[in-house]
């Protein structure tokens, strides 16, 4: 391949994902500042993607999607399956399930006490509330004038009512804004959509500032490594179009390449475990044992019901996508609506300072071969929020185009394990409860908890699946041995910085989406003040 000499920006950022839009977003606020944005996906010309129903067809086509694989994971029977994550300007809010949850409150105090002064709920509510429109003028916890639209679910179908009802008979009750001053409890679910449309982290916080001038997307841009002098980032190497390009930049380097890609390109930079990279034939720039280590994910069991009334399943065929084409024209309809249409969390034993288990329930479900199923069926999903579980990401060699190895081991901790069976037995109680029981025909994928402990284990252990919320892998703290200090720089060079969920210290309550855009907002205030 051919190298060609590369432009001077004040920033360079990598990955136009949920945290990457929205640094680069607001750092092109600051008046005469030029920003470049290394995407390796590109942008399509219908936007398939606008249509929150084409996940179905955007979630594992190759031009959406990394198509990542996992490592066999020993933790769930050895099993290997796809990691989705987003290609292309929006990253994984392009084909997300669109589902925006913040968080709990006590998930940012931890992350506080936890080594990052600065990251606690209060420190982080005004970031919030910055990046977000949910229309709520008066609330004291919500944004009104933020890039990002918040919608309440434009279809509501028949079930879903009667879900939340029978959740409050079992014990956890309604909450009208799961985001707002406590997340305990159910509600419907919040998305991120604009007039049944989805608005993605691109559309919300990049696109403007491209069409102002104050920054530029290179589309099919892989990063190869970051340029160093003298121990500082001046630079990024990528690949695009058969040559191999370098962009430098004035100020920073800012990595937002999620939790997974990340701590790739640090590695193939450098910077990681010492022995890992000399055994790959990389120089070490930094011994930095944790980059991709702390990988942590949210595992959860997608749970079947059979119901005697008509579900999402039914409009599988060609009169009833073009029924909810129709409607989505007017930003209504099944097809304008987001994955889930109800949330809950839930703190299963007592003593819990935050919920430890969401639920999503979908009105729609899929048979053993992932595929929508021929009879009516509904869905609950239960999943460990704060797991205690922790894989790693590494390099399969020095080669910057092969794919990064995902080990997962998302039941490493017996302690998960019994919080997933406490959750499932939650959503037992849910779906037996009057308001909803009497509509349920079959049970589907569902551990059987009756079952010796042993049992009930090894059944729990073979049907739970990543909810694909990976964070962690490069972890923020106070300490020597974190891969990012609270102001974000990455430990042992100068110019560099991660802005990503690969920063977080422990996991939260809750989807990524927002708390990424939150993380990205965030660092732009941090890196341009300090940079």
């Amino acid at each position: 391949m051919t190298e060609a000499a590369g432009e001077h920006f004040d920033y360079v950022v990598v990955g136009a994902g949920a945290s990457g839009c929205a640094v680069a977003g607001r750092l092109a606020n600051l008046p005469g500042t030029r920003i470049a944005v290394l995407e390796a996906g590109r942008a399509g010309r219908l936007r398939i993607e606008a249509i929150p129903a084409a996940t179905i067809h955007t979630n594992g086509h190759p031009f959406y999607d990394w198509k990542l694989v996992s490592q066999p994971d020993p933790s769930r029977l050895d099993r290997a399956e796809d990691w989705p994550r987003g290609l292309g300007p929006g990253g994984s809010t392009r084909i997300n399930g669109m589902i925006f949850v913040r968080g709990a409150p006590e998930d940012f105090d931890a992350w506080r006490d936890l080594g990052a002064p600065g990251w606690g709920y209060r420190d982080l509510l005004p970031y919030f509330r910055r990046i977000e429109t949910v229309g709520d003028a008066e609330s004291q916890v919500r944004g009104a004038t933020g890039p990002l639209h918040v919608s309440p679910l434009p279809y509501v179908h028949a079930l879903t009512p009667r879900f939340i009802e029978a959740a409050g008979e079992a014990g956890l009750p309604f909450n009208p804004d799961t985001n707002g001053v406590r997340q305990d409890g159910i509600g419907h679910v919040q998305s991120s959509a604009r007039r049944g449309r989805r608005h993605d982290s691109y559309t919300a916080f990049l696109k403007p500032a491209i069409s102002s001038g104050a920054a530029r997307m290179l589309e099919g841009a892989r990063a190869r490594r970051v340029i160093f002098e003298n121990g500082r980032a001046i630079g990024v190497e990528f690949e695009q179009g058969g040559m191999v390009r370098s962009v430098f930049a004035r100020r920073a380097v800012i990595l937002s390449g999620g939790a997974i890609h990340t701590p790739q390109l640090l590695m193939l930079s450098g910077i990681g475990p010492a022995a890992r990279l000399r055994a790959l034939g990389i120089p070490v720039l930094v011994d930095a044992p944790q980059v991709g280590g702390n990988l942590m994910e949210h595992a959860g069991i997608w749970m079947g019901l059979r119901v005697s009334v008509p579900t999402l399943n039914q409009q599988a065929n060609l009169a009833g996508m073009a029924r909810a084409l129709l409607l989505w024209l007017a930003g209504k309809g099944p097809a304008a609506a987001p994955t889930a249409q109800a949330v809950g969390f839930a703190r299963t034993l007592a003593r819990l300072s935050s919920p430890d288990i969401q639920i999503h329930f979908t009105p729609f479900g899929r048979d053993a071969e992932r595929k929508l199923a021929p009879f009516p069926m509904v869905s609950v999903v239960a999943s460990v929020n704060h797991p205690l579980s922790k894989g790693r990401i590494d390099l399969a060699s020095s080669d910057p185009t092969a794919a990064p190895l995902i080990f997962p081991r998302l039941l490493d901790a017996p302690e998960d394990v019994a919080t997933l069976r406490r959750g499932v037995a939650l959503c037992s109680r849910i779906v037996d409860a009057p308001a909803f029981r009497d509509y349920v025909e079959e049970r589907i994928g569902w551990p059987d908890l009756n079952a010796d402990d042993a049992e009930a284990e090894r059944q729990i252990r073979g049907l739970a699946t990543p909810l694909y919320h990976p964070v962690g892998t490069c972890r923020m703290g106070s300490d020597a041995g974190s891969v990012v200090d609270p102001a974000l720089r990455v430990r042992g060079v100068e110019g560099l910085f991660v802005a990503d969920a690969s920063i977080m210290p422990r996991h939260i309550s809750g989807n990524t989406q927002a708390a990424a855009m939150m993380i990205g907002d965030k660092a732009a205030d941090l890196i341009g003040t300090s940079s």
